[in-house]
């Protein structure tokens, strides 16, 4: 005989039959979510390891169970990496067919046109990502990058300057913007003029410097001629000059230098080389060295730089050190800029401890002048105009220090102008 009295109430038993089945249904979503999570993140895994077979392996086997565009979209860039574009275009073909703005698929299939190049097809994907999203950075930028490889720079060009009108911290934007324009109008002329007042005490003259460069983008980089022109410590004279940046890979270049001057206001003899290297999350490093050789003694410098894009700012730290007999000197600076809509409107600030053996403004017959001590600050702006020609003028202050005198207050205006053509 069954005992009633432990029986529970009907609704309780109901409860718990509905709680069991609820909590199985939860479990088992839970289960496949996870599981088909953890599968997508080994195939990556194993594609970006260089497995990609096996990688593809996975992605068959998950959509076999069940169709995913993740996981689609994932092993057609797999074939697309590994120059199978036909294979590729296919997968993508069905996920688009399944979801038309797809956005991960339109990235792909626009990737895979590209770089086989087939470049109207390419734009017209980014066309319809873009006609989802007109502000698409990704795409605009994109879009940029095919239209130049097409060289149709014009167009190219414009949508580099209405993706920075929405966005001037886009540091991309900004650098693809800047190789356009080069490979768009491989020549410029330059135009600079400094002068400096220094405060009675001193009894100096005011210096002057004045420079005109050529320069001109070849197919390993670019090249600069230049003629410096000082008026200094009672002499006047010529210096000459050729600065070179050998482009190496995307992220890689190099600044080399050489200069002579048969006057004294100069050293004899300059050098200079330095590797630069782009790194990820907008940094950029340098590692190079300087030589100057006077007539009676030659100076060694090693250097190097560290910077960053932030938003719309790019700060940078750069140092140099002068290993001597009587002790190693360290100079260094750091600089900061706020770009706005161009790469080449900006406003900048410039702190500086030492002297730089970059500065043509000094040089007094040997390198004595190099150990010399100064604090200044320099504040400048850029400005783009017509889009053919660019001015720059800065205001410094520093506090000079000088044998025999002491430090002295020198105030320095300089402007400079270019065209591009």
């Amino acid at each position: 005989m069954t005992n009633t009295n432990h029986r529970l109430p009907p609704f309780i038993m109901n409860y718990q039959k509905h709680f069991f089945s609820f909590s199985l249904i939860v479990l088992l979503v839970f289960t496949a979510l996870t599981g088909k999570g953890q599968t997508y993140q080994e195939a990556k895994e194993l594609a970006y390891k260089g497995e990609r077979e096996k990688a593809r392996q996975v992605c068959r086997m998950v959509l076999a169970k069940e169709y995913d565009a993740d996981v689609a979209v994932l092993m057609a860039r797999t074939f697309a990496w590994d120059g199978r574009y036909d294979s590729s275009r296919v997968v993508i073909a069905e996920v688009l067919k399944r979801y038309p703005a797809h956005w991960d698929a339109l990235d792909a299939i626009s990737d895979v046109q590209y770089w086989d190049n087939k470049y109207i097809d390419a734009i017209s994907y980014c066309d319809i990502a873009l006609a989802k999203n007109a502000k698409d950075e990704h795409f605009m930028l994109k879009k940029a990058k095919i239209l130049n490889a097409m060289q149709d720079y014009k167009q190219a060009t414009g949508q580099l300057e209405t993706l920075l009108q929405i966005n001037p911290a886009n540091a991309e934007a900004r650098k693809k913007l800047l190789e356009i324009r080069l490979d768009q109008m491989k020549n410029r002329v330059r135009l600079t003029y400094t002068y400096d007042i220094f405060e009675k005490k001193s009894n100096k003259d005011p210096w002057q410097l004045a420079a005109l460069s050529y320069g001109r983008k070849t197919s390993i980089g670019l090249i600069y001629g230049r003629i410096n022109w000082a008026d200094r410590f009672g002499s006047k004279g010529f210096q000459y000059e050729m600065d070179a940046y050998p482009h190496i890979s995307e992220n890689n270049y190099l600044y080399l230098n050489a200069g002579y001057s048969n006057l004294s206001i100069f050293p004899k003899v300059r050098s200079g080389a330095e590797w630069y290297h782009s790194f990820p999350k907008a940094f950029e490093g340098s590692l190079g060295m300087r030589a100057l050789f006077f007539a009676n003694s030659n100076t060694f410098m090693m250097t190097g730089t560290v910077g960053k894009y932030v938003g719309n700012y790019w700060i940078s730290l750069r140092s140099f050190v002068t290993p001597s007999s009587s002790g190693t000197s360290v100079s260094g600076s750091i600089q900061a800029r706020r770009y706005f809509a161009d790469p080449e409107d900006y406003i900048g600030l410039r702190f500086g401890y030492g002297v730089s053996p970059d500065d043509r403004r000094y040089g007094d017959g040997s390198s004595t002048y190099l150990n010399l001590k100064s604090q200044s600050a320099r504040i400048e702006f850029n400005h783009l105009f017509n889009k053919i020609w660019t001015t720059n003028l800065g205001v410094s202050l520093a506090n000079e220090e000088f044998p025999n005198l002491g430090y002295v207050l020198n105030y320095t205006l300089d402007i400079g102008i270019t065209r591009f053509f």
